[in-house]
């Protein structure tokens, strides 16, 4: 491993934290080690020897790896003499064995995809440290994993002759090309990643197989609908002419056919799905909020959008709960797993009755709901309802349009604006599915998403009037525990994601520490009580405990409510968020919503 360049011995050495700790895990290894050397090297003049490097990180070592250092300081091994000869000795015990190989194995089955360049410049680079490789033998590969169009782009010049100014060039045409595809409204989005491949663990089964490809003409996979054994010339020929696939005719659908209604006994297989047991919500489903009404009632419920299922479904237990209106299918449909077997409860036999359904402010029509159990979401919308209303589908932006002819025509009025829906969050989704139907018409108070994102200024901002006079308070960093600067900083890189904090100069600075939850867990608080001092009280007067009793004494039904992160949902004051700073190893900190402890 390279040295790091040494700072100037005259410039003031920056009051930075010591290096995380290391347990002998052979993956961190490397990591644990950049860091050490990053940390000596802004620290010439204190860490001015071998011995004492080395005596230093040791004091950072837990586990196997203390065990292994304290046997070399009992010993006096010679290792300990000098930083090199540690870290040596260090990477014969903790380092990977294979690390060339594997480099060389991952280096090769590296892609891009369709991820942005520089990610896959990281990968690349990551990967070629740790091989042997000459420039021409890495310029080869990097060009070998670049996607089709920067290749492309490539051959039309000559090919730059060092690595630096390859990757350089790859910027510029990544870049560019991604301008024009948001011209044009092309999705560029990540395909699944472009890491080599492991082995996976198994997923959680889906409700709907994942459809394959299929052109544009063709129906979802189906099982019964073509009439005997169709050659393969004559099944080519339909699809190619847009032909029914059972009877040959024009003008419908197979699924649709009337000749098949006709023989047909009672029974119809329609599409492949697997409604295996879940324990959890899916965190991975795309859905859109829909509005039912029927019989002058409405109702307000996320719908799952697959391309697999080859009709619309309703959840049969979420549909007796809410009462809806439902009737006997003219022709019972079978639904068959992956696998083959039949569904486990048996044919569906059962529909609603046709429903008002809108989805945005504005796109209305009639729908009737297939009735079976559906775990994951009350409502699902399916391939034939996708091909009806060729909803337009803004992966950035999260929305969804209806401009189709077909809606023009029979779903919105001419003087309606293209209706946009948002695509719901799988939080969304899983507090509306488990909502009690008395509160559906207040389902925005319950929406979690509301509690992830930082609140607007409001005139009941919390302001922070101090003393005149006083002087600013700055605390002590606390010691924590291992586990609690674990927990800290999740907590500061979660609330620097959502907005609740950010970086701080302020002259103020108050500790922070943990105290212990009744699940286990830890709470930060941060050690306000020096700013509470010299804080300007709010005197507003309090109801008497008396008097709020008495006016209780005829109820009969309490509601409690607990509202998620209550404070947080208060900003503070603009221009009193530098008095909130707190000091944590891992930096100064200061909150833009009101924190707990002020």
């Amino acid at each position: 491993m390279p040295p790091f360049p040494q700072e100037d011995m005259n410039a003031p050495e920056p009051n930075i934290p010591l290096p995380d700790r290391y347990d002998g895990n052979r993956t961190h290894f490397r990591e644990f080690i950049t860091g050490c050397q990053l940390f000596f090297s802004l620290k010439p003049r204190t860490y001015n020897n071998g011995p004492i490097k080395v005596h230093t990180i040791i004091t950072l070592l837990t586990g196997d790896a203390r065990t292994w250092a304290h046997n070399l300081l009992y010993a006096q091994d010679p290792a300990l003499n000098t930083w090199d000869t540690f870290v040596a000795a260090m990477d014969a015990m903790f380092g990977d064995p294979f690390r060339m190989t594997s480099a060389q194995n991952a280096i090769r089955s590296l892609k891009q995809g369709r991820h942005p360049v520089e990610e896959y410049i990281t990968a690349f680079k990551s990967h070629a440290l740790d091989t042997t490789w000459n420039e021409p033998a890495l310029i080869d590969q990097f060009r070998r994993g670049l996607s089709e169009h920067i290749k492309d782009e490539l051959a039309r010049g000559a090919l730059p002759t060092t690595l630096e100014d390859l990757i350089h060039l790859t910027i510029a045409i990544d870049r560019r090309w991604r301008e024009r595809q948001q011209e044009k409204g092309t999705p560029s989005g990540p395909t699944p990643s472009f890491q080599p491949k492991r082995q996976a663990s198994p997923a959680p089964p889906r409700l709907f197989a994942p459809p394959a490809p299929l052109p544009t003409t063709e129906e979802p996979m189906q099982i019964g609908l073509v009439r005997g054994h169709l050659p393969p010339e004559e099944l080519a020929r339909r699809r190619r002419n847009q032909l029914c696939l059972y009877c040959g005719g024009a003008g419908h659908l197979a699924r649709l056919c009337p000749e098949k209604t006709k023989t047909r006994g009672g029974k119809t297989t329609i599409f492949f799905a697997n409604t295996g047991s879940l324990s959890k919500p899916s965190t991975h489903l795309f859905s859109i909020p829909v509005t039912l009404q029927w019989n002058e009632k409405t109702i307000t419920l996320p719908a799952m959008i697959d391309s697999g299922a080859s009709n619309c479904f309703f959840d049969v237990s979420f549909a007796q709960r809410l009462c809806i209106p439902t009737c006997n299918k003219e022709y019972p449909v079978s639904i068959l797993l992956v696998d083959g077997s039949p569904l486990k409860s048996g044919v569906v036999d059962k529909e609603t009755t046709p429903l008002q359904m809108m989805v945005g402010s504005a796109h209305k029509e009639k729908v009737t709901f297939d009735l079976i159990q559906t775990p994951l979401s009350p409502i699902i919308l399916g391939l034939p309802w996708l091909r009806l209303h060729s909803p337009a589908i803004n992966w950035s932006t999260g929305t969804v349009s209806f401009f189709s002819e077909f809606c023009k025509k029979g779903c919105l009025s001419p003087s309606d604006p293209l209706p946009l829906c948002t695509i719901l969050d799988h939080g969304t989704q899983r507090t509306f599915v488990h909502l009690p139907q008395v509160y559906h018409n207040h389902q925005e108070v319950f929406n979690e998403r509301g509690v992830e994102s930082l609140p607007p200024h409001r005139e009941y901002d919390c302001p922070i009037d101090l003393l005149p006079g006083c002087a600013i308070p700055f605390g002590r960093i606390y010691p924590l525990s291992e586990p609690e600067l674990t927990v800290l900083k999740t907590y500061i890189d979660e609330n620097l994601t959502k907005g609740f904090i950010r970086p701080s100069t302020s002259p103020a600075g108050a500790g922070i520490f943990f105290v212990g939850k009744k699940d286990g867990g830890l709470r930060p608080c941060v050690d306000y009580r020096d700013l509470n001092r010299i804080t300007i009280k709010n005197r507003y007067p309090l109801p008497l405990i008396p008097e709020l009793l008495e006016r209780l004494q005829t109820a009969k039904i309490f509601s409690k409510l607990d509202l998620r992160g209550a404070y947080n949902l208060v900003r503070i004051r603009k221009g009193d968020e530098w008095k909130t700073a707190f000091r944590t190893r891992y930096g100064h900190f200061e909150y833009k919503v009101m924190p707990y402890g002020l």
